[in-house]
């Protein structure tokens, strides 16, 4: 992907480290000498723009060389003054030397400097004193316009800043006409005040009505500035200028995933992979979304065609990796992972996925083997948790016990994460006592933490230790009363194993109200509906979490009320999808076990 840089964000990191001003040193010696003198000069070096065709190209700023000797010896002492205060962190101190030296000084760089230093420091006023300036001593520098207009902006001067900007626009326009908007776009994007910004990319857009890059960049900045509905209309008039501009698609799909509409985004997406069939962050995006949607066979066949049209795409096989892991296509993911292997690229990725496969077959010594292979990666102490879970599933818990304790010796910043891993390898592996005891010892260790009170309520339910788990749910929630998550667990062990349906439904109405969308929620108030005996509500919601989440445990709740509320076919079917996708759910084998299926 291109890349834009903003050189004076650049700039702003570098003033900020000591190795700037050994760059500084360099470069000021050479002029001095130059001057016969000994000294320090100015930072040299610059930014080159990059336009990315789907994104605004940020603004360049190049910080040239400030080369022309100067014989007084304040424009001297100034520079230096400035350099030093630079280097003790003094920006302050460093721009009011700037701006003295830029007002005696008539090399445009000088005054360049000083007012990209203004800008970073949001001296404002500073700043368009420091760019008129720039711009008087170099009426046709590009970058000095294009700090104009910023300046103007940051003060207000609306009118000002759109001549300025109409002039960036056009120059940009003679060599791409994509760049001329994206160049104000990028400039207005770094505007304050958001409001103000979207209202001078509107002027643009209006005088430009037919231009589809002037919508679109009107509907970056309508979305920067929480307009969705005017960037979402603004995408719709750019698309139909132009039906194959790739980033209004795929701005279009962001923005109609965050309000939720996933069906639109689907659609949208379909007709722009059609009309753009070899655009490979469109279809990337697409089956992505249909991975989302548990659309998965369609979303394996779209990465298979963008390996087929870059047989180099490692992203894509590596994608068909999982896809076959998921639908328990084994031999399948093994081929693609070992493919991986054999590139030499993505290796920890590949090693720890094979360790996956090789769990879900039932061979842990092969698992482990694979494991061990990832070294030094972000992903080590992931594969390390496994190999402990592997141990557990193996009988030998002693062993996986020994494993998370040395774990935690060696990465003790992680020790809550590592004890939270351990309990999840022991239900894992079924040895449900065994993880509550361990989750005692790690609250010995940490009496006050909620993710490790939390995990020790799920383990007492298991041990049907209600009286722990509504102990612990309740002080979390005594802590944190919203905490959506402890809410839904308490009010779903309330309906699933008491009789106590009324106070259930209280506290998963209330988790649903912090998370409306959330299956887990969602499939809990089903629950709770069906406990209560109402039916058709409970299947409504038990749907809505079966759409967001074809988890096997709302798979037998729905498969269930169904069958109970005469749906009989339509449960089967549910419960026979799902039972090829998780064969060893306890939830689907308990349901076959009372029903006979």
């Amino acid at each position: 992907m291109a890349r834009s840089y903003l050189c004076w964000i650049i700039i702003a990191r570098l003033f900020r480290t000591h190795s700037i001003w050994t760059a500084l040193t360099r470069a000021m010696n050479k002029l001095l000498k130059a001057l016969g003198f000994s000294g320090l000069l100015l930072l040299s070096g610059g930014c080159a723009t990059v336009v990315d065709a789907q994104a605004p190209t940020e603004p360049e700023f190049t910080i040239r060389p400030t080369l022309q000797p100067s014989p007084r010896a304040d424009v001297m002492y100034q520079l230096l003054a400035a350099e030093l205060a630079g280097k003790r962190d003094q920006l302050e101190v460093a721009l009011s030397h700037y701006q003295k030296v830029a007002l005696i000084s008539d090399d445009p760089r000088v005054a360049e400097r000083a007012a990209v230093l203004a800008l970073l420091m949001k001296e404002n006023a500073a700043a368009l004193a420091l760019a008129q300036r720039w711009r008087a001593l170099a009426p046709g520098d590009e970058q000095a316009q294009q700090t104009l207009a910023l300046a103007l902006l940051r003060n207000g001067r609306l009118e000002e800043a759109a001549g300025y900007l109409e002039t960036v626009r056009r120059a940009g326009s003679k060599k791409d006409q994509q760049q001329g908007y994206a160049t104000i776009a990028a400039l207005l994007g770094q505007a304050d005040d958001k409001a103000l910004a979207l209202r001078v990319m509107g002027q643009f857009r209006d005088r430009n009505p037919r231009s589809a890059f002037a919508q679109y960049y009107y509907a970056m900045l309508a979305a920067a500035a929480g307009n969705r509905e005017q960037a979402l209309s603004s995408l719709d008039l750019a698309l139909a200028r132009d039906p194959k501009l790739a980033p209004a698609h795929l701005l279009r799909t962001r923005l109609l995933l965050d309000g939720g509409d996933n069906e639109a985004a689907l659609a949208g997406l379909t007709q722009a992979v059609a009309a753009l069939p070899r655009d490979r962050n469109l279809r990337m995006s697409y089956a992505r979304l249909l991975i989302d949607t548990g659309q998965l066979d369609k979303a394996r066949r779209e990465f298979a065609t963008l390996l087929s049209q870059n047989p180099k795409d490692t992203d894509s096989l590596y994608a068909l990796g999982l896809l076959a892991a998921e639908t328990r296509q084994f031999d399948l993911a093994e081929t693609y992972f070992l493919d991986l292997i054999k590139r030499k690229t993505r290796l920890a990725d590949a090693y720890f996925e094979l360790g996956r496969v090789e769990e879900q077959r039932g061979d842990y010594a092969k698992a482990r083997g694979w494991y061990e292979r990832v070294k030094n990666d972000e992903r080590y102490l992931l594969a390390q948790m496994r190999m402990g879970a592997v141990l557990a599933k193996a009988g030998d818990i002693a062993a996986a016990s020994q494993h998370f304790d040395t774990l935690r010796r060696n990465h003790p910043q992680n020790a809550i994460t590592l004890y939270l891993a351990e309990a999840e390898a022991l239900r894992e592996a079924e040895r449900y006592q065994e993880a509550f005891d361990s989750l005692e010892r790690a609250l010995v260790v940490h009496p006050d933490d909620k993710e490790l009170q939390y995990a020790r309520a799920l383990a007492a339910e298991k041990i049907d230790r209600l009286d722990v788990l509504e102990r612990d749910l309740r002080t979390i929630l005594a802590a944190d009363p919203k905490n959506g998550q402890a809410l839904n667990a308490l009010g779903y062990t309330l309906a699933d194993r008491t009789d106590r349906y009324q106070e259930a439904l209280g506290y998963i109405e209330q988790a649903l109200a912090q998370m409306p969308d959330d299956a887990a929620v969602l499939d809990s108030m089903g629950w709770v509906q069906y406990r209560l005996g109402n039916r058709d509500q409970a299947v409504d919601y038990l749907r809505r979490a079966y759409r967001a989440n074809a988890d096997a445990e709302i798979a037998a709740h729905l498969s269930e009320v169904l069958w109970v509320n005469g749906q009989r076919e339509e449960a089967k079917k549910i419960w026979k999808e799902a039972l090829a996708r998780e064969p060893d759910s306890v939830h689907l084998r308990k349901l076959r076990e009372r029903f006979g299926w």
